[in-house]
């Protein structure tokens, strides 16, 4: 028998002031059962949320982990003839404490022969009530999901809600269809590198990295006798590959290619479906990177000629547009840059560093109107453009303050492939393409909105009015290169990034709903509520620490912003949610 996680419960529990040591006598936050030896199914399984503020070894020295006041299950258990084992599951370095009906304390963290899994065996348990909690190795871990097992048979590590790599996902970024000796070697592919799974579940020999879940990249290849496969990958920052071949091999790497950029070389390589997940070595944000996929070599071979090849599909798609166009300017935010020298490829007056593909094509109906091309960005950027009649067209800096900008006199119609570079080698950098017919485009809004739409830096939660631990908190990092008072409303203060540092589904109940952030640094919140007002806070909670209090909330989605209040601040910070009131220490 399987009990599936539940939201939260025994509310009642956290009404008061919060107890600061384990209660065994307070109602358990997952439930209880009452079992007698001999009982069917065995394992009986039941989910729940793993982790806590308290520390164990405040109760016994022998303890260690992080748990609740309150425990997560009690077993009511009719002892006969057998043992008595407790164990745990979870995609988190769990730990165990157990009360025992006569009073004494049982702690675990590894148990033998489950990884890093907790396990508890109790020979010759008495009858009476077992209060269990099931905590975490680190403190600020959240609280993760994870299975209690109760057996008299042996330790159970089934984990019904382990995320691992999963090769048969919907590929994040696409598709590539080779044949062995394929022309345009190598063929590259934008990704976001890292993810929230640990690339060593379910790999061997174990990966690392963070990974999605869904792999970044399929590669069907229909392989021949000449070549070995390559697949590499670049990026400013420290990467990792994860490949499974189509025999369900896992392929593994960190450093090979150089520069802390990694590399894999398959060796006879079968026909067939090879899922490449791009990692990153240390948890935080997705950085972009680069797969090079070859069978030439790392990096697709660096000394190969540099080119800029406009028969390529462009990284950022294209549109038409006709003479009086709106909006005006046409905007597209992408990331410029590269590793082909533009200078090296293109010769004249060219500079700076962009993709082999085009980032941007454009097919144009001209009018009575000249056509300007500029591009904007926090960094030093280039452009180079192939007019319709195939002529190359550079800059660096005409539109200002280091931004490129082309003006075409009297422009033709056809299409006008367009790269953004930076002037310097190094990792890509977000900018902002214009094309008008006015003039060059304005100030870099390239991430200058908020955007609720992409995946939240630190993750999200389902939560429901009554959820228990009271509160729920994130540890996470405060800041980012956004004004709040310019990205978001006038109403709001501090700088954070573009995508959301945590999202909340709730459900309301009878209370009102909490936010607030605890840290040692001055921030702030930004929230977009679920009817998509913007709900901003310096310092409504204790000190200088920011807390918004919703009244009668509404269901929906809360998308959150921790934002510090000086620019180029990061600090440290956790995030509460609560329906009890704001978090303080």
């Amino acid at each position: 028998m399987i009990t599936r996680l539940i939201a939260g419960a025994a509310l009642a529990a956290f009404m008061g002031t919060a107890a600061q040591a384990q209660d065994p006598g307070a109602a358990p936050a997952y439930g209880s059962t009452r079992l007698s030896a001999g009982f069917a199914p065995d394992p009986t399984s039941v989910g729940v949320r793993a982790g806590g503020a308290i520390y164990a070894g405040n109760v016994d020295g022998g303890c260690t982990g992080y748990i609740t006041h309150q425990p997560s299950y009690n077993l009511d258990y009719q002892a006969g003839s057998f043992d008595l084992y407790l164990s745990a599951a979870s995609d988190a370095d769990a730990t165990l404490m157990v009360h025992a009906p006569d009073g004494s304390w049982h702690c675990n963290d590894d148990g033998e022969g489950t990884g890093l899994n907790p396990g508890i065996r109790i020979a010759d348990p008495q009858s009476g009530t077992y209060n269990i909690w099931v905590g975490t190795f680190g403190s600020g871990s959240g609280y993760e999901p994870a299975m209690l097992h109760i057996s008299e048979l042996a330790f159970s590590t089934e984990n019904i809600y382990s995320r691992a790599p999963n090769a048969n996902l919907t590929p994040e970024s696409g598709v590539l269809d080779l044949n062995t000796g394929f022309a345009d070697d190598p063929r590259t592919v934008r990704v976001t590198a890292g993810g929230e799974v640990e690339a060593s579940r379910g790999t061997s020999p174990m990966c690392r990295g963070q990974v999605m879940e869904a792999p970044d990249l399929w590669v069907n290849y229909a392989a021949g006798n000449a070549f070995d496969l390559y697949v590499s990958m670049e990026s400013g920052s420290d990467t990792t590959l994860l490949v499974q071949g189509p025999d369900g091999r896992w392929h593994c790497d960190d450093d090979t290619a150089g520069d802390l950029n990694p590399g894999l070389r398959i060796e006879n390589p079968a026909s067939g479906r090879y899922a490449v997940w791009a990692g990153r070595f240390s948890s935080g944000p997705q950085v972009p990177a680069t797969v090079y996929v070859s069978e030439l070599g790392f990096l697709g071979g660096v000394d190969e000629p540099a080119e800029l090849d406009y028969s390529l599909p462009s990284n950022y798609g294209s549109t038409e547009l006709t003479a009086g166009f709106a909006p005006d300017p046409y905007n597209v935010e992408l990331m410029a840059g590269g590793d082909v020298d533009v200078n090296e490829a293109l010769g004249q007056n060219c500079r700076g560093f962009a993709t082999t593909a085009p980032d941007f094509d454009i097919t144009y109906t001209p009018g009575d109107f000249d056509l300007y091309i500029s591009a904007t960005s926090g960094g030093d950027a280039t452009l180079a453009v192939n007019a319709p009649d195939g002529t190359w067209w550079c800059d660096d800096d005409s539109a200002g303050s280091l931004n490129p900008g082309i003006r075409f006199d009297n422009p033709m119609e056809g299409r006008y492939d367009i790269w953004v570079g930076t002037y310097s080698e190094g990792a890509p950098e977000p900018a902002t393409l214009h094309v008008s017919e006015l003039g060059f485009g304005g100030e870099f809004i390239g991430g200058a909105g908020l955007d609720y739409a992409l995946e939240s830096n630190f993750g999200s939660v389902v939560l429901e009015g009554g959820f228990t631990p009271d509160p729920y908190l994130v540890d996470l990092t405060a800041g980012g290169p956004l004004e709040a008072q310019e990205a978001a409303d006038a109403s709001c203060r501090g700088y954070v990034t573009e995508a959301p540092d945590f999202e909340l589904q709730f459900e309301p109940g009878m209370l009102d709903l909490f936010i607030s952030v605890l840290s040692e640094a001055d921030t702030t919140l930004v929230i977009n509520d679920p009817a998509g007002n913007w709900v901003c806070n310096d310092d409504g909670s204790s000190g200088l620490n920011p807390g918004i209090r919703f009244e009668d909330p509404q269901a929906g989605t809360y998308d959150i912003w921790v934002g510090s209040y000086w620019s180029g601040d990061n600090p440290d910070a956790q995030l509460a949610i609560s329906e009890l009131g704001f978090h303080e220490e």
